[in-house]
């Protein structure tokens, strides 16, 4: 569908060239009248071209009235006048004052109501008839014609004044044309300007809207750690360590949205970054007294919101599984973390420590929800154990 705009331009041509038409049509119906009947009375000019133009302007005009098809009645009226003006060259013996006039304001009254092509074959056809006669017939013309007397220079500007008029009112209907497109394309510009403006004003509302939300969900997140840790404290240490993993879990997600808040874009989610807070704050949670090299790689720029949560969930269980049970007998315990996309809607993650995990029922919890993780981001692993310590190799699907 046109937008409005373009519609009322295009009615507003259309109806600017109906004008066009309708008012030339009676133009050369009331002064080619006149003009057919001054000649017919002067023994030194025909009268039957001018006479057989008022019948194409009559012809035009009815068809006109009964049809109101304005491209019709151009491409009769053109193809009307191209044919007498040529024949007027090739016939009659004259000088041909006023008929290259005609034959400029045919090529313009084409261009400007029927389209270029037409326009460009109308004008081409019209000068090859001129450069003809004018090799051919043009000295022949001169000998034969015979002075001119005041009736005759009367003729003449009478129909030079017809001309005049013809191409004033084309040029009158180009100009208004010319005008409205560039006073709707004015109009336009400032239209979209101002709703470019109020959609800039809009998302900077939402942005700050979905920051303020990030920002309270974060703030609910910490409450919720906080009834944990008074939760764990009345619990006996056997129990305690199912809720550390849930703090570190829920915690997995608070920082997410602190990362989310504090950054500039909410589309400019900096994966990177944030785990490298992750995997401190686990080191910082265990307080665990080797030092554990951590070496993250992430080649990705784009990470998709829907993603975000369940690989930090992802991250947050491996590395923390790393931490608790793996790195025992190590005495240089070391992470590496490889995460890039093939393309846009894919990730391959690699996990890899040098640990041996020491198999219980935590480490069983947290490989279903590294198998939920997984499965939300719609993607397969492998795990592979080895003398060297442990890899896990992820395909995933980068969600939108």
């Amino acid at each position: 569908m046109l937008p409005r705009y373009t519609k009322h331009r295009s009615e507003f041509h259309e109806q600017t060239r109906y004008k066009l038409v309708w008012n030339l049509c009676v133009l050369f119906i009331v002064l080619l009248s006149a003009i057919t009947l001054v000649n017919l009375s002067n023994p030194n000019y025909n009268a039957i071209p001018d006479f057989f133009a008022l019948g194409v302007a009559v012809v035009s005009f009815i068809v006109l009235v009964k049809t109101k098809n304005y491209r019709l009645v151009g491409y009769f009226g053109s193809l009307s006048v191209f044919i007498i003006i040529s024949t007027v060259f090739f016939t009659l013996k004259a000088l041909h004052y006023t008929t290259p006039g005609w034959m400029i304001v045919n090529i313009i009254f084409t261009y400007f109501v029927l389209d270029k092509l037409w326009g460009a074959i109308m004008l081409i056809a019209h000068f090859i008839v001129f450069f003809i006669y004018l090799f051919y017939f043009h000295n022949d013309n001169v000998q034969a014609i015979l002075p001119y007397n005041t009736a005759d220079i009367l003729v003449f500007v009478m129909e030079y004044g017809i001309i005049a008029l013809a191409i004033g009112n084309l040029l009158h209907m180009y100009m208004r044309t010319t005008n409205y497109s560039e006073e709707t394309l004015t109009s336009n510009n400032q239209l979209l300007l101002e709703q470019n403006s109020l959609i800039k004003k809009q998302n900077e509302e939402m942005e700050i809207m979905l920051k303020e939300i990030h920002h309270r969900v974060k703030n609910n997140l910490q409450i919720i750690t906080s009834l944990l840790r008074l939760q764990a404290e009345n619990n006996n240490p056997e129990h305690r360590a199912i809720f550390d993993e849930a703090i570190d879990r829920v915690n997995a997600m608070a920082i997410i949205h602190e990362k989310i808040y504090k950054s500039d874009a909410l589309s400019n989610f900096d994966l990177e970054h944030y785990l490298v807070s992750l995997s401190n704050d686990l080191l910082r949670n265990y307080a665990v007294n080797k030092e554990i090299q951590v070496e993250l790689k992430v080649n990705t720029t784009t990470v998709y919101s829907k993603s975000i949560v369940p690989l930090a969930l992802l991250f947050n269980e491996l590395i923390s599984n790393s931490i608790k049970h793996a790195f025992n007998d190590q005495l240089a315990p070391r992470i590496g973390v490889s995460i890039e996309s093939e393309d846009d809607h894919q990730l391959k993650m690699v996990y890899t420590d040098n640990g041996k995990w020491v198999e219980n029922e935590t480490v069983s919890f947290g490989q279903e929800l590294i198998e939920a993780m997984t499965q939300q981001m719609e993607g397969s692993f492998e795990r592979i154990i080895s003398e060297t310590g442990t890899q896990y190799r992820f395909e995933l699907v980068n969600l939108k």
